[in-house]
């Protein structure tokens, strides 16, 4: 079983521009990106295991590198063992998060909302560039063309190119009620979202996928307006823990290694190997601003965010046979009765 441990810090504020009694309630909050932002820190250690060969073929390659085990001795191009460690770390990358929110607020007045699903791109379609170190252990062995003698037996570090960061997102695992209680302004609630970070990266090796399970706690404020939705959320995450993963071997990866004693040529060797865990440290700060549209209360019949006398004036003016006006809120064909209750179901005074 994995070991995660995670330690959450968050704050939301929501500012909602919407009526609550009877009336249709914007759910679907998109985030600008233009007012939001996002900033991670972390490091990931990936442990794995296989051998490594010179890049020689009799073939397609034949001036290139040949690797023989150990001092004196043998012939050809052999495979190596070792085992290595992977260092992947990001400092301080900044980005501005999009996605969407969708809450269902159709309960608030029974003291609770739904967050019924989540989704944020917290790079927002853009890259990161994370660091790549390499520290191998390997049984000694020599190369030829160019040649040159590895002593083994303790750790190596290899130089590696930049890894990239191509993908990680905020998702929600579950819908999940989230407690309210009036204030002056609306209402206030705390509450606990599961949800899983997944990152998706280039380190050398092909796209590779790693998934977090988090537990986001949230409190806030929900104002309640007319119009336009607002919702403004911050959050500080820290995650660490140890993970098994589910990778393919990776075969024939390039990797050149300087020549010892140190020279102009490189040994190029190809890489295979096998990774089943891995271990990870992570430090988000997210700052997110929304907006969702509202529907209004279709007995809102002036349009001026609320139902109340004016709105009766109306329907009671066209009282009656009334073929396709407003006023005739379910559509019958006639204001009677039956529109005076729902204009009295969304009434706001």
């Amino acid at each position: 079983m994995p070991s995660t441990t995670t330690a959450v810090r968050s704050s939301l504020f929501l500012a909602l521009s919407m009526p609550i009694a009877g009336s249709a309630i914007a759910d679907d909050f998109a985030i600008e990106s233009k007012e939001s932002s996002y900033e991670q820190a972390f490091s990931i250690s990936i442990p794995f295991a296989g051998t490594l060969i010179g890049d020689y073929d009799a073939k397609t390659n034949p001036e290139g590198t040949q690797t023989r085990p150990g001092l004196f001795g043998g012939s050809g191009n052999n495979p190596i063992d070792y085992s290595a460690n992977f260092e992947l770390a990001a400092a301080g990358q900044q980005s501005q998060p999009s996605g969407s929110i969708d809450a269902d607020l159709s309960a608030l007045e029974e003291g609770s909302f739904t967050i019924n699903a989540f989704e944020i791109d917290v790079l927002a379609g853009a890259s990161a560039t994370v660091s790549v170190d390499l520290v191998m252990i390997y049984q000694t062995f020599r190369t030829y063309s160019p040649f040159s003698l590895y002593p083994g037996g303790f750790e190596i570090p290899i130089p590696l190119q930049e890894g990239t960061v191509t993908q990680m997102t905020l998702s929600s695992q579950i819908p999940t009620v989230i407690g309210v209680k009036e204030s002056r302004d609306g209402f206030v609630f705390t509450g606990g979202l599961p949800g899983i970070l997944t990152m998706e990266g280039d380190f050398g090796t092909g796209p590779q996928p790693f998934e977090f399970p988090v537990i986001l706690p949230v409190s806030g404020e929900l104002i309640v307006g007319t119009e336009e939705s607002r919702l403004e959320m911050v959050s500080e995450l820290s995650v660490s823990g140890e993970q098994p993963v589910d990778f393919p071997p990776f075969e024939q990866i390039p990797l050149s290694l300087p020549t010892l004693p140190p020279g102009e040529e490189l040994a190029d060797l190809l890489l295979d190997g096998t990774v089943e865990t891995f271990t990870s440290d992570f430090e988000l700060s997210m700052s997110l601003v929304a907006f969702a549209e509202v529907a209004g209360s279709p007995a809102d019949f002036n349009h001026d965010g609320a139902v109340n006398g004016a709105d009766l004036g109306l329907l009671i003016t066209s009282w009656g046979m009334c073929e396709g006006c407003p006023e005739d809120i379910n559509g019958d064909g006639l204001v009677n009765g039956a529109d005076l209750g729902l204009l009295f179901g969304d009434w706001t005074g």
